[in-house]
Parts: C-alpha cells; structure tokens; sequence
C-alpha cells in the first residue's frame, strides 16, 4: 500500500491570524508559525483548514501543551517542513505523498522541498520534554514580570490617570472577551449573561468576529486591530486604538485605511490591560474576562517573555475581577446542572434571536 497522498489548493501567509481571514473552508494552509498554540489551532479549526505545513516548528518541546494536539485530535494532518519550503504564490497547488511535497508548475508536479509529519507519539514526546522543563521556563519568566513591573509602574499610574472614562461602562457588568482557548464555547454557555441588558462587551481585536459569527455585537472593540478582518468597517462597535506610549498607534492607521474613525490611547502592556483599566476606570461595577490571557504558559505561547503590565493591572483592578476560563468544559462534565442550563439557555437563545431590537444582537454578519 502507497503512502498517504494530501493535494489541493494550499493558501501561504506569515502571519497565521491574518491568513486564516481569507483562506476558505477545507483548504491546505502554510504557515510562519513556532509553536502553534492553542488559540491559533482553534482558529484553523473554526476555518476547517484540511492539512497545515509549517516552515518553522509547529512543538518545539519549550511549551507544556501545543496547539497541534487539538489539530491532530480533529483529524487534521500537520507537516514541517525539512527544508526552507516557502512558497512563491500566496495561492498553490500543491502534492504531498510520503515525505515529499510538490508544487505544480504548468502541467508539470516539482518536487521543492521535504516534510515531516507530526504523530501523536513524537507530540507526546515533545510536550514531555516542555513539562520537564516548566520550571525553568517559569523562573525566568517570573523574573523577567517582576523586572518589567518594576520598570514600568510609574509609566503605568501616570498612563492610568489618562484614561478617559466610558459612560456606557459605569456601573456596569463588563465582558472583556478576548481569543482564548475555548472561548466560543464558553460564549454559547454564557450568552443569557452577555445578553443582559446591563452588560458591556468589549472585544479584544479579533475576537470582535468571532462574537459577530455569534451574533453579538460589542460595545468596544480594543487592540492594535492586527486581527480584526478587513470586513471590520461592518461593525458598529466604537474602536479603541492601543497605541504605543510615544502616541505612534499602527492600529489606527490600519484603521484609516478602512476608513473606520477610532480613538488611539497609549497604554503599556497588553491590550486587555488597556481594556481592564478602561472598564475599571468608568467605575464598571463587575469585569469579566473570557479568552483572557493570565499565565506564563499562555504568555509563552504569544512569545512574550514576561507580564509586568498585567501583574500591575490586576492588582489594580483585582477587587472586581473574574476571570473565566474553559467554562464550557467544567460545565458539561456537570450533568444535571448542564442539563438544566441548556433547557435555559436555548429558550433564551431562540428568544435573542427573534428579539430584533436586543442591544447586542446583529445579523448583518
């Protein structure tokens, strides 16, 4: 028996998130991608992406856990490449049997580079090797925090007395929701909260698409807009532009681009700091963080080398905070009390549909 043969149209990008807008259903993607992380494998997934070939390592054994893991257990195949295969189209044809791939040239199939195939075997092996160097990974990362948080905490008071206060927040409950593993499943569970008519949303870029694919519209949509799709200037969402502590803000140009007014503010650290130090400055009465991103692990995945500016927001902001991860998961494992919760919630789903004038609900997208 031959070996496996993967064909089809294969769609290149160097930036995963930004690929993964214009790529359609079931096609082949390669990526510029070290240690795929979770996130963006649910990305791939939610776009049915049928084989990745990665020209960088998709577990490269630093990490705990892998993105991969989720792709392989979905039945999607994973290559790297052996060789520096980057394509010279964004769009090819490409043939992959045993470890070759080919690319099509004419009528002709060339053989332009070699692949490795990932098993759940050598993954096993390499998250293994990440787990037993966790500790190390974790000193350092911490050290690095508490350097960065030392450094930073004056430029972070001052850049909090800035802030401007948003009038929709105060004494509201805020969902700051970024793309976080799980966390369309974890707005399916949640839609009766979001859907409060007191609730304030405010989406961390590229999580304004998948609440619109849900049919909720945010209040806010804040970050530096390099996920958010170019279909964005069909939201109707006010944009907040996280800009760099100098005033340069790469978001809102993107933006002007798309001819989208928006807000630029400066603020250090991650845009779900901005995003909390927003709410917790308009006197929001709860936050709520979905998709959030708290630990050194998830931090590692995005190739941050340590968290200052979260440190300090969260003890800032820590007395209204809640942070809510994977709850889906812990829920359905909960039979009774996810059993009634579904009945709930699907009356309350089919009713926010039917319901046009509900503040979050959207069907233009």
């Amino acid at each position: 028996m031959g070996s496996e043969v993967i064909s089809g149209t294969a769609y290149y990008g160097p930036i995963t998130k930004q690929l993964l807008h214009t790529v359609p259903p079931g096609a082949i993607i390669i990526i510029e991608h070290e240690d795929i992380d979770i996130t963006a494998a649910q990305d791939m997934l939610r776009k049915k992406v049928k084989s990745v070939i990665n020209t960088k390592t998709s577990v490269t054994g630093k990490l705990t856990r892998s993105g991969v893991s989720c792709l392989l257990d979905a039945g999607v195949s994973v290559f790297d490449t052996v060789n520096h295969f980057v394509p010279e189209e964004h769009k090819t044809e490409i043939k992959i049997k045993g470890t070759a791939i080919r690319q099509k040239q004419g009528e002709e199939w060339r053989l332009t580079g070699r692949v490795k195939k990932y098993t759940q075997d050598e993954l096993a092996e390499r998250l293994q090797r990440g787990k037993s160097k966790f500790h190390e990974l974790y000193a350092c990362f911490a050290e690095n925090s508490f350097n960065y948080a030392r450094k930073e905490i004056d430029l972070f008071l001052s850049a909090v007395k800035q802030l401007p206060k948003l009038e929709e927040a105060d004494a509201a409950c805020v969902f700051i929701v970024g793309r976080g593993k799980d966390v369309e499943n974890d707005i399916h569970y949640l839609l009766p909260c979001i859907n409060k008519k007191d609730a304030v949303i405010f989406a961390i870029d590229g999580a304004s698409e998948i609440l619109y694919r849900n049919g909720i519209k945010p209040d806010y949509i804040i970050g530096d807009m390099d996920s958010v799709p170019e279909e964005s200037w069909r939201y109707t969402g006010k944009f907040i532009a996280h800009s760099y502590m100098n005033g340069h803000s790469p978001g809102k140009e993107r933006l002007e681009k798309l001819s989208i007014d928006s807000l630029a503010i400066p603020f250090p650290g991650l845009s779900e700091d901005l995003a909390v130090m927003l709410a917790f400055v308009s006197d929001a009465e709860h936050i709520i963080l979905l998709g959030c991103k708290s630990s050194a692990v998830e931090m590692a995945e995005k190739g941050r080398k340590g968290m200052g500016s979260t440190i300090l927001t969260r003890m800032y902001a820590g007395d209204k905070l809640s942070e809510w991860k994977s709850l889906s998961s812990w829920m359905k494992d909960m039979p009774m009390y996810s059993e009634r919760w579904n009945i709930s919630h699907t009356g309350l789903l089919k009713e926010y549909i039917k319901n046009d004038n509900s503040r979050h609900n959207h069907s233009g997208i």
